[in-house]
């Protein structure tokens, strides 16, 4: 593939992380005209850094295994899932580089906007948006931003059932342990990935959407957000408007815990404020209390 190819009708969802964005990436792939990876996350700017082995070869093949998997066990989505056996072909072949990450994007299915949603991509930095726009110079860039006391709860609650931790009999201590954690303070650092991304992309290509926003009224923010990637409709079935993905471990912080994370995160909240002009209510409250 020609060095100078850049990637036309594109757009990413960079997080944040446990802010909705697999919910979102779903419903995007049912509209006719926008090709989601069926990889959800590419991990590719994040791997490329060395951040990440998302992209190792044992990673890669037990996702084609899955999908081989889905494949042959929901026959119901036969033709679905056999319309994507070139996508990964494409993803499995070596070396991976420009290429290949422009590769995923070729074809589409005949659709005429393409995406994906990463929210490791949050951590690249300038360098990495950079790199972005070398591919994709038009790219346009989602983020996602939450609550930040309930979402860092939130991620949490996923990393104890990643590492196969209970979160019901962990002590405040441990909980922690977790969120000081220097990759966890920079998923929740807000403003300075928006810094990065605005000294690297226009702000015509950047939109921040407030995950209280979007589920207040799904239908009315997939609208507004397909508005910004370019496409005129917001076409979705019903259900998937309503469908949770990704559901976290259930349990109840411990005592003290929260008012630990508004005391963290209560400059995050200003910032933001600072920087759109607004919070939704919950933040306001939250924050309120700090």
């Amino acid at each position: 593939m020609n060095d100078a190819a850049t990637i036309e009708r594109f757009f990413v969802c960079l997080g944040a992380q446990k802010a909705g964005t697999t919910w979102l990436a779903r419903v995007l792939a049912n509209h006719p005209e926008i090709f989601m990876t069926p990889v959800k996350e590419i991990h590719y700017f994040d791997h490329i850094q060395g951040l990440s082995q998302h992209l190792s070869d044992n990673k890669r093949r037990s996702r084609r295994r899955k999908y081989y998997q889905r494949h042959w066990t929901q026959l119901h989505r036969w033709g679905e899932y056999r319309a994507q056996r070139e996508w990964y072909r494409d993803y499995m072949k070596d070396p991976i580089d420009d290429d290949w990450y422009r590769s995923l994007f070729a074809e589409r299915a005949g659709r005429a906007f393409a995406g994906e949603a990463t929210p490791e991509y949050a951590l690249i930095g300038r360098e990495g948006f950079d790199h972005l726009k070398r591919l994709a110079p038009k790219a346009r860039l989602l983020y996602i931003v939450r609550n930040p006391v309930e979402r860092a709860w939130s991620q949490v609650l996923h990393h104890c059932r990643k590492t196969g931790m209970d979160a019901r009999a962990l002590s405040f201590e441990a909980f922690t342990t977790v969120t000081d954690a220097a990759s966890f303070k920079a998923h929740g650092d807000y403003a300075g990935v928006l810094a990065n991304l605005e000294r690297v992309f226009d702000s015509g290509q950047i939109a921040v959407e407030f995950y209280e926003d979007i589920h207040a009224d799904r239908q009315v923010a997939l609208e507004r957000i397909c508005r910004f990637i370019g496409v005129k409709d917001a076409l979705a079935p019903p259900g998937d408007l309503k469908r949770r993905y990704n559901p976290s471990q259930r349990a109840t912080m411990p005592e003290g815990f929260r008012d630990h994370l508004r005391h963290q995160l209560s400059a995050t909240s200003r910032s933001m404020e600072k920087r759109l002009g607004r919070l939704p209510q919950n933040w306001r409250d939250e924050f309120a209390k700090a």
